[in-house]
Parts: C-alpha cells; structure tokens; sequence
C-alpha cells in the first residue's frame, strides 16, 4: 500500500567442528542499502572517494565527504548501505535522537555534519521519478520517506524529526537487477513543490526483524545551486578467483564464560585470522547475552564482492553479499556470558574491509 499524501509523522514512525556447505539462494527482493538515487549522503561519498570506481584507495574531493573521511574513518564509506539500528523494532524516534538522524550509530556519526556542501542530487519539483534503492539481503519491509519542511537550511539546522513531511511510504516495492550497485528496488515518487537545498530522509523497517535502516540524501529542487554527486560507476564484470584449499578444520572447544554484554540477546566478533593474495580465513565468536541464549544467528554484509567457500561450526547462507550463519545442534545453546566460535574461508579480490557483525535471536 502506498500513500503520497503527507501522512502524520507520528504515525509512520512510530564442541564438535562441522563443515558445511554454503547454501546460495535464488534472487528476490532484497533488504541491506541504500538510496543510489536519489543518492544517499554515505553513497554520494563513497561515489566521490572512489572516483566513480567503487573501488581502490578513498580520496574524496568534497570537502564534506573529506572531513567525513577524517572524523569517522573509512568503515562508513565501503559499507554505506548499512546505516542501521538491528533493533530499533519500529521506534524509530525512541532510538534515533534529533540532530542524529544521518548517522544514527558511532559508526556513521559524521555524517551528521551540518553543512551545505554535501553532494546533491537535483530534482524537479512537483513531477513523479523513479526512486532506486540498492538492495542486499531478502527481507520484506516499507519504505516511508520523508523531506524536510520550507524553512529548513542544511548550512545551519541540525536535522531533527520534527523537521520532517511523509511524502510517500512503500511496502515490498518491486527489486530488479542491472542496477547502478547490482540488485535494487524501485519505485515512483511525486516530489512536493518545493525550491532549493532539502534533505529527503528514508526509513526502511523490515517487517520480518526488528532491524531498519536510515539514511539521508541531499537534494536540489529546481535551479538552485549545489554540488553535484559523480556519475554512478559500471557494473563490474570480472568474476572472483577459484577458492582456495580451506585450512584445516578446528576442534577447540568454546572458551569459558566472560561478563555477558547487557541488554543484548548475544553478541558477535569478527576477525581474520589468515590471509593470502586472493582469500582469507575469518572467525567470529558468538557470545551470548544476560539471559543466556537458545539459538542464534549471526549476519553481516561484505562491501568488496568477498565469496565465501567453506566454512566450519555454523550453517552460512549466501544472499549474495549478505551471509547470515546460523548456529548448528552443538553451539545453539550458550549460558550467559559463554562464548562459541564459528569460521569460514572465503575469495577476495584485492580488498578486504572488515564487516560489522550483528548477532540476534534465530
């Protein structure tokens, strides 16, 4: 169901080591990103780092993205489509503050920066376009999106909800390949009447987790100046190396309990613990939170085209670059504080980012 109405605020936010087989799933709507047009604030910065390339060394020349670069390091920039909170459960404003909603966790929070000079997107007012959204892992959920009221500078307002106008809100749009990052959703918007620097805001809260996810784009409506976002890159064509042999197998058995981590179902850890020219071999522990856990599940998305092809202690499944790895029979039930490992091999070409890892209830 969709609306274009200006809708309430209020009311849209409202042991044993076991080897397994990667399982890779057919393709389908998927959940994990953000806008590409109009481009997110993250995106629109990567663009520019990379140079239209998606890839190589980040130099940014916006000045904006630069300094986004120096404050919050490079994590944000390769992984710009997982601006998320994996448990804000629909309270969206409970979990978000004001002046925050760019960058709603440490790792995104200089993208909060209030200041002009971000990339734009121009947009004419009062016509309906086609939204594109990156897409990622499959998961159902709604779009609602938002735009700043008349009155508001990006130069001098900390962004802040009450800042905000519902334009249109979305459920399960439809996802197509060929996109400017792969796998994307799309859908139309009729954009307000509106003039000059604005910031349309989306909320995209899955209806099968407690996860959403949130992200900014800078737009220009009509003639008004502004800098613009590079041109979006070409889809790389090149396929990943053959795997190679995985190591041997461990056999340790999960540590000891530590102090488990407060108000959390479970936590998770990753590391690599080898790598070569071409691939890697990575662990992640698992740890489980105050009330202990029975049953978890760990997911993480890489930002350089990382294959996994082997793996050990967990059953991995391959949404492409989203890998969710679900406990097996031995290690699904932890006391609190106790920890399990699970470890995988996997291809890369050249880079290798370290993803963030949320862990939850499975």
């Amino acid at each position: 169901m969709r609306s274009r109405n200006a809708i309430a605020l209020t009311v849209a936010l409202g042991g044993l080591a076991v080897s397994t087989a990667i399982v890779a799933l057919p393709d389908k709507a998927e959940a994990h990103g953000a806008f590409t047009y109009p481009a997110s604030r993250t995106y629109a910065c990567f663009q520019d780092a990379t140079g239209g390339s998606s890839g190589g060394a980040l130099q940014p020349t916006n000045d904006a993205c630069a300094d986004a670069l120096a404050e919050g390091g490079n994590y944000p920039f390769w992984n710009w489509f997982g601006n998320l909170i994996s448990d804000s459960a629909g309270r969206h404003q409970q979990f978000v503050a004001d002046g925050e909603l760019c960058g709603p966790t440490d790792d995104f929070s200089a993208f909060n920066a209030v200041r002009a000079d971000w990339p734009t997107t121009r947009l004419e007012p009062g016509t309906t376009v086609e939204f594109h959204h990156n897409a990622w892992a499959a998961h159902p959920g709604t779009f609602s999106t938002y735009v700043t009221e008349d009155g508001f500078d990006p130069a001098t307002d900390a962004l802040t909800w009450s800042d905000l106008e519902l334009i249109d809100e979305v459920t399960n749009p439809p996802q197509r390949s060929g996109g400017v990052e792969g796998a994307e959703y799309y859908w139309d918007v009729t954009l307000p009447d509106k003039e000059g620097q604005h910031i349309i805001y989306v909320v995209w809260e899955r209806s099968d987790s407690p996860e959403a996810f949130y992200n900014c784009s800078d737009v220009v409506f009509g003639d008004s100046t502004g800098p613009d976002p590079t041109d979006p890159p070409e889809e790389p064509t090149d396929p990943p190396e053959e795997p190679t042999d995985p190591p041997e197998e461990p056999t340790d058995p999960p540590e000891e309990p530590t102090d488990p981590p407060q108000g959390e179902y479970c936590s998770a850890e990753y590391s690599v613990v080898n790598e070569w020219s071409t691939g890697f071999q990575a662990e992640v522990e698992v740890t489980a939170g105050e009330n202990g856990v029975d049953g978890w599940m760990a997911d993480w998305v890489f930002a350089n085209g990382q294959e996994v092809n082997n793996s050990w202690n967990a059953s991995l499944v391959n949404h492409g670059a989203h890998i969710e790895a679900a406990n097996t029979a031995h290690n699904g039930t932890l006391a609190p504080g106790e920890s399990t490992s699970f470890g995988f091999t996997a291809t890369h070409g050249g880079t290798n980012i370290d993803p963030e890892v949320a862990c939850q209830e499975s």
